[in-house]
């Protein structure tokens, strides 16, 4: 295998602070609201990027995810922008996402970051019924929710992306269909459709364990899929991949990075960074992150690894991936070895195979059982 060295496309910096964990959450990040703590946080997250000296390619999109990364100060946001420019990280990017959380900011958060350079910016919304909110931990309402939408339209966003969840306790078809509407009413560029995972670990999986609440079964959990499904795209959001719709031209250009399996660099508590041939992961302890921002762990990625990596994150991706391309980069040719794992699928309508361009891709009813398909892949 020939070593093809990659810029890095994307740029992601992690901020593991909330106001509160939602009951559904395992990603790293903790209930804090010590802004003493965060300045410290983004003083040493500006000391990783400045001493891990690291390139990235001049339109590489940047990231701001969590946790909740609005939950900073401004002056911490800020500082953390200013020594990636400083450092030649934030150049000319694509995109420039921040996450938020609604009722975490005001206004004037959200003029500074239209002035710093942030583009785009993603509210976890997750649904339109206060009842349902509260039942998986969230600490907005639906009319935060609204206002803090409004509030980014008024200072000058018009990339905005809304996450939506299914499958929740107390959530119904109806309701479901009107949280729908309301965001497709909202007219945002971007729609995330997640269904609840119950994570091992977390509170709302051992309540429901406890039988102390209830979420959709496999069948109800298996009708709003559809319903999401066929929805969204009769109201001009095309699906671009298994849980993403967007207007025309308002993919993520970030987490097509991602999906296209390609470098990006990571910065933070417990961010991930790949080159190409192996994954860098940060400190997850908090303590001592703090204590030195460049711990980390290496994974050397195997053939078999980039392989399977390569095909399940590209298959996320409605229009699928190229065969070719893995070739390209890896120098290794994956098509026999592809169409003998994946011929059953095709054969049983599941993938779509054009041998003249390599293209490999999910038919509608393969995304609906992605998982059973990437299992084989693996």
């Amino acid at each position: 295998m020939h070593k093809q060295q990659l810029k890095a496309h994307g740029i992601y910096v992690h901020v593991p602070f909330c106001k509160q964990k939602c009951l559904y959450c395992d990603f790293p990040s903790q209930a804090c609201c010590d802004i003493g703590l965060m300045k410290q946080y983004a003083e040493q997250v500006c000391r990783e990027i400045k001493e891990r000296g690291e390139t990235a390619m001049e339109q590489a999109t940047i990231y701001f995810g969590g946790g909740t990364p609005s939950l900073l100060p401004l002056s911490a946001v800020q500082k953390i922008v200013v020594a990636l420019k400083d450092y030649g990280l934030w150049q000319s990017p694509a995109e420039a996402t921040i996450e938020c959380n609604p009722g975490t900011v005001d206004g004037e958060k959200l003029q500074c970051y239209r002035e710093l350079g942030f583009d785009r910016i993603s509210f976890g919304v997750q649904s339109f019924f206060d009842a349902e909110l509260q039942a998986i931990g969230r600490i907005h309402n639906v009319d935060e929710a609204l206002a803090t939408i409004q509030m980014a339209k008024d200072v000058g966003f018009r990339r905005i992306n809304g996450d939506l969840m299914y499958g929740l306790p107390l959530q119904t078809m109806d309701s479901l269909q009107q949280s729908i509407n309301q965001l497709v009413a909202l007219d945002l560029e971007h729609i995330s459709v997640y269904g609840l995972i119950l994570e091992k670990g977390t509170p709302i999986a051992k309540l429901v364990e406890q039988g102390r609440t209830q979420v959709a079964d496999e069948d109800l959990q298996g009708q709003m899929y559809d319903l999401v499904m066929q929805y969204l795209p009769q109201k001009g959001y095309g699906r671009y991949e298994i849980s993403n719709f967007a207007k025309s031209g308002g993919c993520s250009k970030h987490n097509l990075v991602y999906w296209s399996y390609l470098p990006y660099l990571g910065f933070g508590c417990a961010a991930t960074g790949f080159d190409g041939y192996r994954r860098r992961t940060g400190e997850s302890n908090l303590q001592k992150y703090l204590q030195d921002p460049l711990q980390c762990s290496y994974e050397n990625l195997t053939e078999d690894n980039l392989y399977s990596e390569f095909m399940f994150m590209n298959l996320r991706k409605t229009e699928g991936v190229e065969l070719k391309r893995f070739a390209e980069r890896y120098g290794t040719d994956i098509v026999s070895r592809t169409l003998a794992v994946m011929q059953p699928f095709i054969d049983k309508g599941l993938a779509e195979y054009d041998e003249k361009t390599t293209n490999i891709r999910l038919t509608e009813w393969g995304m609906a059982v992605s998982n059973v398909i990437f299992r084989e892949l693996v």
